[in-house]
């Protein structure tokens, strides 16, 4: 660099000395001496110049990181005034920069490509700078504007089939309605009439029952006893063929409806939303006998199970009926009518 400051200055002055002689070849001693005083001038300056310039150099060397951008702001304007205390470099900005400050100044040359990218960063230490609640010793989530979201705990088994339709039984038929999917057929069971205990809700009993150990001979000793269900129909005229035989019943899946309701003294269902899986009558156990029963809903075509007419009575279904009166006792009377027997239906969404 110190070189080309040289050979530029002696160039100069080699130019200015051969203009000490007129067009006549014969010295010219007064413009010999301007030219004298004119070189030993650059002279001066070019050494103090060079001398701002190693100091700057190593300036520079120190502070890599300062000097690039330093760099950066020069070529943007490498064009500023000579001299100029906005910058670190002074004069030589322009020739720092790679500018030739001697020479014209010509148009800006084209905008050059862009660098390659950087390395990508390292990645951060987990939980190094969350200050949120509960996250302490560096356990916390990483992202702080993205804190992690609990996990759902597992949500246990419905029980109506929430999450894929309902079950429900059939009672009187050994089929399910075309609504609806068979789980199993059986037989409907539940405690003696005559009994005050064991259960107090009919079953459907399926028909291949499985047993795992049992212990046979006890005779009923501290045990809950559950008979087979007749039909106890002898006073009801549409279904006295039905009396004494055993009942028949079906658990059935209505696999895309999860909601399910059985409507008393109605055998329809709420709306057109609903779907109405059977209709019938409302039955349940005899108001006098020991043993109290659920009401459940039977089949408007009941059927039997086939040679099962023994009278061995066990649990028993009658049909219901309604009884009102203006006492507060019974149900109230227009709507309801005294001794009607009530319909149902079941009905699933």
């Amino acid at each position: 660099m110190a070189a080309s400051w040289l050979s530029a200055l002696i160039l100069a002055a080699i130019i200015c000395s051969s203009m000490v002689y007129d067009v006549n070849g014969y010295p010219n001693q007064k413009q010999e001496e301007e030219v004298k005083r004119s070189v030993e001038k650059e002279l001066r300056e070019l050494k103090d110049r060079l001398q701002e310039l190693e100091r700057r150099s190593a300036w520079e060397l120190e502070n890599n990181e300062s000097s690039r951008k330093r760099r950066n702001a020069d070529q943007q304007d490498t064009h500023g005034p000579i001299g100029s205390d906005t910058s670190p470099l002074g004069p030589f900005t322009p020739f720092y920069a790679g500018q030739c400050f001697l020479c014209p100044v010509g148009s800006p040359g084209p905008r050059g490509p862009p660098g390659p990218s950087g390395t990508t960063g390292r990645d951060g230490r987990d939980g190094r700078d969350w200050s949120g609640c509960g996250a302490s010793n560096g356990d916390g989530p990483t992202d702080p504007e993205e804190p992690e979201e609990p996990e759902d705990p597992e949500e246990p088994p419905s029980t109506n089939g929430s999450s894929g339709g309902t079950v429900f039984v059939r009672w009187g038929r050994s089929e399910c309605p075309s609504t609806s999917e068979l789980v199993y057929s059986g037989t409907a069971g539940g405690a003696d009439y005559t009994h005050k205990g064991s259960g107090s809700n009919y079953l459907c009993m399926p028909e291949e029952p499985i047993y795992d150990e049992p212990q046979a001979g006890t005779s009923g000793q501290n045990r809950a006893l559950v008979y087979g269900a007749e039909y106890e129909m002898n006073t009801y005229a549409q279904w006295n063929h039905l009396h004494d035989n055993n009942v028949p019943c079906a658990v059935c899946w209505a696999p895309s409806r999860p909601s399910l309701l059985m409507i008393p003294a109605r055998n329809v269902c709420p709306d057109s939303e609903w779907t109405t899986e059977y209709s019938g009558y409302l039955v349940g156990a005899y108001y006098n006998h020991e043993g109290r029963t659920q009401f459940v809903c039977m089949d408007k075509t009941p059927e039997v199970v086939s040679r099962s007419s023994h009278n061995a009575n066990g649990a028993l279904f009658y049909v219901a009926e309604g009884r009102c009166g203006s006492s507060g006792s019974g149900l109230p009377c227009g709507p309801y009518v005294e001794g009607n027997e009530l319909t149902c239906a079941v009905c699933t969404r």
